[in-house]
């Protein structure tokens, strides 16, 4: 029998993010039997902590507090003299700095592996990566990028070539597929004022300033002054609801548009909706649009980050430029002929499909992760 691989995943939180589920496929979904896996999660935001395989592997919280924590990253580094990894994997850029630290103080010889799941950064954030973070990135054994434009961002602006390879996110197909009756669709529907025949576009983000859900409010106005009668429904929750409900009165969209609040699982309200759009500033490789894709929905996205690997125009959705609201309105317009968004949708779950399945995701990164074991 061949020696299991031991598995540290050091991840910011647990809070609600395309980031932190992605590390959680991996902790659940990667074969015990090969691998000994622990999570560790830096702060104590826990939204996600249901949703943890307890049988897959530890658990861990080091009780970070803001800022530069010295007594988190002393208890950082005790967690890792003990488990004793081959293989430390860090999601983003914070907990690649600690990491890099706590082994050090440690004094293990693991591997260190960095997942990194953004491009463009916030000003703040792309000067700590400039001044601080790069350095790291260039001294750690090896840089996953989850899309192949976020690999091209990141290496002309000076990390290691050498160092980096591209694992797009993927999902679990036998979740996320259309299984509601019509019925039930109407059923979600009515429950925000909606009818069976209404054109509804629907997006799945949380309410937070990079995913501008403002932008598709207006390109939603924009469709109606042109005659167009579509609907929006919101899924999820956040810190800007207050804002964006002010933003649905003062366009006059009260009846046109709903919040359903948060859901833990969102597959319904996304078979509920005609298609599904991605409107954000920020964003590298969506999981929610392969989720809304393998659900059978052609996606409207803003054309940033790896959305180009994603979606092809006029195959499973349309791209528009970022913050560009009449272009985007013109994407819309052309998925409110049910016969054009429903073939587009079917070729959205073909590609998820072929291309973005949870278990070839997985196949890879047990290969990158059982190269590392220390001494091979």
């Amino acid at each position: 029998m061949s020696e299991t691989t031991r598995v540290a995943f050091i991840v910011n939180s647990l809070r609600f993010g395309g980031a932190e589920k992605h590390t959680l496929e991996l902790f659940n979904g990667l074969d015990s039997s090969e691998f000994h896996k622990d999570l560790i999660y830096l702060k104590r935001e826990e939204h996600l902590l249901d949703q943890v395989d307890f049988d897959q592997g530890k658990t861990y919280c080091g009780d970070f507090d803001k800022g530069w924590d010295i007594s988190g990253l002393l208890r950082l580094a005790n967690r890792i003299k003990k488990s004793k990894p081959d293989v430390l994997v860090c999601v983003n850029n914070y907990p690649l700095f600690y990491g890099y630290l706590a082994r050090w103080i440690a004094g293990t010889h693991c591997r260190i592996i960095e997942v990194f799941h953004s491009t463009e950064l916030p000003k703040k954030e792309d000067s700590k990566m400039r001044l601080v973070y790069r350095h790291f990135f260039n001294r750690c054994d090896g840089i996953v990028y989850v899309s192949q434009n976020q690999r091209e961002y990141w290496e002309a602006r000076g990390i290691d070539s050498d160092k980096g390879i591209v694992i797009h996110n993927g999902v679990n197909t036998d979740y996320f597929f259309s299984k509601y009756s019509s019925e039930e669709r109407i059923t979600i529907r009515q429950r925000y004022g909606f009818s069976f025949n209404d054109f509804i576009v629907g997006i799945c983000a949380a309410l937070r300033p990079e995913k501008k859900h403002e932008d598709l409010l207006e390109a939603i106005q924009k469709l109606k002054s042109d005659g167009l009668d579509v609907k929006c429904l919101i899924i999820g929750d956040g810190p800007r609801r207050t804002a964006i409900q002010q933003k649905i009165s003062s366009l006059g969209l009260e009846h046109d548009v709903s919040i359903t609040g948060f859901q833990k699982d969102v597959r319904d309200f996304v078979d509920a909706c005609d298609c599904i759009a991605i409107v954000s500033h920020q964003e590298t490789f969506s999981i929610a649009a392969l989720e809304a894709m393998a659900i059978g929905k052609p996606m409207v996205m803003s054309d940033i980050g790896g959305s180009a690997e994603q979606v092809s125009g006029g195959v499973n959705g349309y791209l528009f430029p970022a913050a560009d609201t009449g272009a985007l309105a013109e994407a819309i317009s052309k998925l409110s002929d049910s016969e054009h968004r429903d073939k587009l949708g079917k070729m959205a779950r073909k590609i998820v499909k072929r291309d973005f399945g949870l278990n070839g995701m997985l196949e890879k990164y047990a290969k990158l992760f059982s190269r590392g074991r220390t001494g091979t």
